[in-house]
């Protein structure tokens, strides 16, 4: 006998959890690359769970304070949208820490520089993308509108945790772990953490206080420039 129609329920259940399979396999990939960019594998693993922290925080906002009960598993599809938005914010502030060795000369001049940078950069495309999911709110589609608004509220909480968490989990790296072994520079092949450090009593670190100042400067622009002058002042 032919075996019976399949019911339309299971058919999406099936798919939804091939679509799962595809979660584990982003949050692995979003992760090694992490590690490779940031060039160590505890600040790679501190920005996925950064990231997997706004889905809770989400939640929260999601159904206490807008009083969403519906939840689907089409929510669970989210973690896409805050793997790619918070991988890239990650970068933008790793990469805006690097460049901050050349316009600063003390630590706290390093923070501020790297922070006003990604601040900057970051608020920008998250408020652009969470007012896009906002946006399907009004859809007559209840569970498109629901979709809409708790991933709207993950992106919103990403950059929330971008600019709190990620900052204070990279400055208590490269305060106190970043020469410790098996915590700080996992990848040293990459030459991504070999670059002198600047600690908080200012000056070069391991290259010297006052040496390089010219090459530090060269290739920059004059805005950086100016930047770096006003807050080593």
């Amino acid at each position: 006998l032919p075996a019976p129609p399949r019911r339309p329920a299971g058919e999406f259940g099936d798919l939804m959890k091939t679509d799962f399979f595809m979660v584990i396999f982003s949050i692995l990939f979003v992760l090694v690359y992490m590690c490779y960019h940031t060039g160590c594998l505890t600040l790679g693993c501190l920005g996925l769970l950064m990231i997997l922290l706004s889905f809770p925080l989400a939640l929260f906002l999601y159904v206490v304070v807008f009083r969403v009960r519906y939840f689907a598993m089409i929510h669970v599809l989210a973690i896409f949208i805050a793997l790619g938005v918070g991988a890239d914010d990650i970068f933008v502030y790793v990469n805006a820490w690097r460049h901050s060795r050349r316009v600063a000369t003390s630590f706290e001049a390093r923070i501020a520089y790297a922070h006003r940078k990604t601040y900057r950069a970051v608020l920008a495309t998250s408020f652009t993308t969470a007012v896009a999911f906002f946006a399907t709110w009004v859809s007559p589609v209840m569970p498109v509108g629901a979709f809409g608004c708790f991933a709207a509220l993950a992106i919103v909480m990403t950059f929330a945790l971008v600019i709190s968490f990620f900052p204070a989990a990279l400055m208590i790296w490269e305060l106190r772990f970043r020469r410790a072994k098996c915590v700080g520079c996992c990848c040293p092949c990459i030459g991504r953490c070999a670059l002198p450090s600047v600690g908080p009593e200012g000056g070069g670190g391991e290259a010297g206080g006052g040496e390089g100042v010219d090459q530090r400067d060269a290739g920059l622009s004059r805005e950086d420039r100016e930047a770096g002058s006003q807050l080593a002042a």
